[in-house]
């Protein structure tokens, strides 16, 4: 316990210094991709080489972006709401930092669930997905505009969450999120139902009927199995990762604002205001036709096809 309460508090310090990024994070990230790519290279496994620069090149850039656009923007409404509007502080405990984390971990659930149950969020999140891949250079892809659709997390400074308190976990939860991004972690056992492990998380990136929209958490799985959008990966189902309609393009500037394009697109069908703000508002595959292609239908038709199988044996 005495290295582990160590260990956290060099973190601490770290992150008060504004070095965890460059001292820790980025390494084990950079580190990660390299011994993934090793294992995959001596294991003659498949590796797409092409899809990983892309998601590198967009990771590199958001980082940046990330760094000198939006966390300034976020330091300062995030600072605003902490001086001005929070009800209480939370100590510097261990209680005071198990909270810290629980409540962002469960913001996190939240609005990533709401990220693929809107149109307009998951304009922005569709590109963390638009890999066919899962791999470590998988894990920070997206646009560098994700910075501006993360808003649940200003509840936390409402709540007592200090600035310091909230880089740290977000450091130390990014370093889970990093590791859940491979295939080569298969199964992790009890933890399987208490973490968003590499395997539960692969389910969240698969274009499976039966996986659709299940597995929001990113260090806790518990969210889901309370909510019930828990799913577990099955033997004999591997995940197809992607996007249901893929974007069949390396190019990082046509990915970073795919999701904007698929938007435009559907708000272009529409003959009305109405419409096209369904267009915002409603899930992905929502149509103001009524032709809707939603999870909801495509698990409809899933099982409708699975009764059918059955009968005819």
């Amino acid at each position: 316990m005495e290295f582990i309460g160590n260990t956290w508090n060099h973190f601490v310090e770290m992150v008060r210094n504004g070095t965890e990024v460059t001292h820790f994070i980025l390494p084990f990230y950079l580190t990660s991709i390299f011994a993934e790519r090793i294992y995959y290279f001596f294991s003659n496994m498949k590796y797409n080489a092409k899809d990983a620069a892309t998601s590198l090149s967009m990771s590199a850039f958001n980082t940046l972006f990330g760094i000198f656009v939006g966390g300034v923007f976020h330091y300062a409404v995030y600072t605003y709401l902490y001086t001005h509007c929070r009800i209480w502080e939370v100590p510097y405990t261990a209680l005071g930092w198990i909270f810290v984390f629980l409540l962002h971990d469960f913001f996190y659930f939240a609005e990533h669930a709401l990220s693929h149950r809107m149109g307009l969020l998951w304009a922005f999140h569709q590109v963390h997905h638009s890999s066919e891949e899962l791999n470590f250079s998988t894990a920070n892809r997206g646009t560098f505009l994700d910075l501006f659709a993360s808003n649940f997390f200003y509840f936390m400074p409402i709540l007592g969450v200090d600035i310091l308190q909230f880089a740290v976990i977000i450091g130390a939860t990014n370093i889970w999120g990093i590791f859940n991004h491979t295939k080569l972690i298969k199964n992790m056992g009890f933890l399987e139902y208490i973490l968003a492990t590499p395997s539960n998380h692969s389910v969240h990136h698969a274009t499976n009927v039966k996986y659709l929209d299940k597995n929001y958490g990113q260090v806790l799985i518990i969210w889901d199995i309370i909510f019930g959008t828990f799913k577990r990966e099955e033997k004999n189902e591997p995940p197809v990762y992607g996007l249901t309609t893929n974007i069949e393009t390396f190019n990082p500037i046509e990915v970073e604002f795919s999701g904007f394009k698929w938007l435009r697109n559907q708000m272009k069908s529409a003959t009305n205001w109405k419409d096209k703000l369904g267009y915002l508002i409603y899930p992905p595959g929502w149509s103001h036709t009524g032709n809707h292609q939603r999870t909801e239908e495509a698990v409809a038709n899933y099982l409708k096809q699975q009764n059918y199988a059955v009968q005819e044996i």
